[in-house]
């Protein structure tokens, strides 16, 4: 239970850091992503996790529900990001807040509910990039808990 008790203990910290933000408003746009051609402020980022999360941990649940072998966002799942993203200045963010938490607590319910043989499952993820094979264990690390503390990361640093 090594990895799993891990992922779940990085949710963990996380999800206070996140309760912690202090409500300073969206401030200025941050620096450009050169691999999206994208400008975020504080906004966009909450917008963009509290949607993020709740899709890539669908998108794992259908992989270990015997759904599907493969995860990415087709052109419906672009548009819900491109959403997430957009109307977080609009959603607030007490209540972008919220929806991070409660999102963060279904990730550690669901990393609870996992064998340790669930993290070898091998899986297709298709992106912008091409497909490429991968075990749910990255794939969860990558797109859930590590995004999650990416974009964390970057509100602090544009905060600070």
């Amino acid at each position: 239970m090594a990895a799993i008790d891990g992922l779940r203990e990085r949710v963990e910290i996380a999800r206070r850091e996140y309760a912690a933000l202090p409500a300073d408003g969206w401030g200025p746009l941050g620096r450009l992503d050169e691999r999206t051609g994208e400008r975020w402020d504080r906004g966009h980022v909450l917008g963009h996790v509290a949607e993020a999360v709740p899709f890539w941990m669908g998108q794992i649940r259908a992989v270990l529900d015997g759904t599907t072998g493969f995860v990415g966002r087709d052109e419906v799942g672009g548009a819900q990001r491109r959403t997430g993203i957009d109307s977080g200045r609009e959603a607030g963010e007490a209540g972008l807040l919220r929806r991070i938490d409660a999102a963060l607590l279904a990730l550690q319910a669901m990393l609870a509910d996992l064998r340790e043989a669930d993290l070898d499952r091998r899986v297709v993820f298709r992106s912008a990039q091409g497909d490429r094979e991968s075990d749910l264990l990255l794939l969860i690390d990558q797109l859930l808990v590590g995004h999650v503390e990416d974009h964390l990361k970057q509100i602090s640093e544009s905060d600070g």
